[in-house]
């Protein structure tokens, strides 16, 4: 290709750039990438996935379809590259040289993406658990350590939809007594009722309409109090008992708060969002929004072996579920599973150890710039400790669990991620 030379008075010269000269040669797009790029390294595992049961599924008929393992490269390349949007993905074929290598130089357009995404959504879930396994076999996917962390994903509904629980009951009162007082002026004889300037069937409809529905939110509230109930009863039970044990070993009452039992009401604050009833209000960096809860695992080498959302704010019982997304084939490899406070309870760690895998959980929240003063203040002492609390606390303060702890931030960040 020829180089434009740019010369100057002081006879210094440059390459500047000729963007009229055309490519004299056909070029190869694999020469545009190194030979350890991402890009390469997916479109080699997907070409290895068993996609005949997909092949079936489509008609051969009609305008020439997209071959899949291009368009789930494109996925999966995107997505490890924080490009969710099937817009952008298309945009991506056009000006990234990795997208158009995966492409082949073709630019399928979002509306495809999209429909290849939600067609394939089950078999898209079953693939990723095939890579896995895939790259454990090339030796690229190694457990031992997993980190765990999560993520406030906005829901496609705003939180202006969302309504208390509290505010359904006081709204539902209004609604009956709106309907008997329309019902009473549709059956009153009086002359006066006659001039009124409104529709009663239409407004007796409408509003039978609504509380319909803030009956059934009314419901779906209920039903989600009874099932909190139950996790929350498990969790009282057991500490409970606890207690009692402590009580009866030492002859001495607890000490702090007494433990309040939980109940299977709703709470007045309980939400139900009209828009997207599945999605949840939750405590966000930018402040409370209607999201979903994210949950990402990782490994040492920042690869991702298990991922799900759902709809709990709470991350403490989403340790261990954590742990059971990963592909049950990789569970047994695992060795310390690591998380911050926000996953500690006593519960999380008695479960963790019976999957036989140690639990490393923050006790609490550790300050900014409190490295000088943990270092001089490590004990290696063994102190006697009895309470789950105390156990956990000491195996973080040893150097093995402050060595495994670090490599928290480094390998798993959570940041808000906004809707696609």
């Amino acid at each position: 290709m020829r180089q434009k030379i740019l010369v100057f008075s002081s006879m210094k010269k440059f390459i500047g750039a000729d963007r009229n000269q055309r490519i004299l040669m056909p070029y190869d797009l694999g020469d545009w990438l190194p030979e350890d790029h991402l890009a390469r390294f997916i479109v080699d595992i997907v070409d290895k996935l068993n996609f005949n049961h997909i092949y079936v599924k489509y008609k051969g008929v009609g305008t020439t379809a997209y071959d899949p393992r291009m368009l789930l490269s494109l996925l999966f390349y995107g997505y490890s590259t924080g490009v969710f949007s099937s817009r952008k993905i298309e945009s991506s074929t056009y000006d990234s040289v990795a997208f158009r290598f995966i492409a082949g130089n073709h630019h399928p357009d979002h509306d495809t993406i999209s429909s290849f995404r939600k067609r394939f959504l089950p078999d898209i879930k079953t693939w990723f658990k095939e890579i896995l396994l895939i790259g454990k076999e090339l030796g690229i996917v190694k457990l031992g350590n997993i980190y765990i962390d999560g993520t406030k994903v906005q829901a496609n509904a705003s939180r202006h939809k969302a309504m208390s629980y509290e505010y359904i009951q006081k709204l539902e009162k209004q609604l009956e007594e709106e309907i008997e007082t329309l019902l009473s002026l549709a059956i009153a004889k009086d002359e006066s009722e006659k001039d009124l300037d409104l529709n009663i069937p239409e407004e007796i409809k409408r509003r039978e309409d609504r509380l319909a529905k803030i009956q059934e939110a009314k419901k779906v509230v209920e039903q989600r109090a009874s099932d909190r109930y139950q996790k929350e009863k498990e969790e009282y039970d057991a500490k409970m008992s606890q207690r009692k044990e402590k009580e009866e070993s030492t002859g001495k009452k607890p000490r702090g708060k007494k433990l309040q039992a939980p109940t299977d009401k709703p709470n007045d604050k309980d939400q139900y969002n009209f828009t997207d009833p599945e999605s949840r209000i939750m405590k966000t960096s930018k402040g409370f929004d209607q999201c979903y809860n994210g949950q990402a695992v990782v490994n040492d080498d920042m690869v991702i072996v298990g991922a799900y959302c759902n709809p709990h704010a709470n991350d403490k019982q989403e340790f261990i579920s954590a742990i059971e997304s990963v592909p049950k084939e990789l569970l047994g490899e695992i060795t310390n599973a690591v998380a911050d406070t926000g996953y500690f309870s006593e519960n999380n760690i008695t479960d963790c150890e019976k999957k036989n895998i140690n639990p490393i959980i923050s006790t609490a929240r550790e300050p900014h710039n409190s490295y000088l003063t943990n270092y001089l203040n490590q004990n290696t002492d063994q102190i006697p400790v009895t309470s789950p609390v105390e156990k956990m606390s000491q195996k973080l303060k040893s150097v093995e669990g402050k060595g495994i702890y670090k490599k928290r931030k480094q390998t798993v960040v959570s940041t808000p991620v906004r809707p696609c």
